[in-house]
């Protein structure tokens, strides 16, 4: 750690891992070549995407734009190895850390039983 408490460099990834489970706010925010290689070696990924994109294209409507999104990301997910991708219905553009999103992200967790909760980090390391 430095003198800020950042870490210097990141710890490797454990491989004694068989399910994970993927958590991402829309279609879109994962990063499939890391997935891939782990589905390929055998490990089980779930997605769980906390919206379905709906506001994520700017010339359709939310109502059409959901689908569409939500096809991408089977199709992605299908691609590498991925045949699971549940959505928890939080309004795109709108989501807000607190209670609800915890109480529904941790029922996720129960529900699949990962080893491993993968998630995105947008902090400096």
């Amino acid at each position: 750690m430095d003198e800020l408490g950042r870490m210097d460099e990141l710890e490797p990834l454990p491989g004694n891992w068989s399910r994970a489970l993927a958590v991402v706010a829309h279609p879109d925010d994962l990063e499939y070549g890391a997935v891939a290689v782990w589905t390929g070696a055998g490990k089980y990924v779930r997605y769980l995407l906390v919206t379905r994109g709906e506001a994520g294209i700017a010339t359709l409507p939310p109502v059409e734009c959901a689908p569409v999104r939500e096809g991408e990301q089977q199709e992605a997910a299908e691609a590498v190895g991925v045949s699971i991708v549940e959505y928890l219905d939080h309004t795109d553009g709108v989501v807000e850390y607190g209670s609800a999103l915890r109480r529904d992200i941790a029922a996720a967790i129960r529900r699949h039983q990962p080893d491993l909760v993968l998630t995105g980090n947008y902090r400096d390391t």
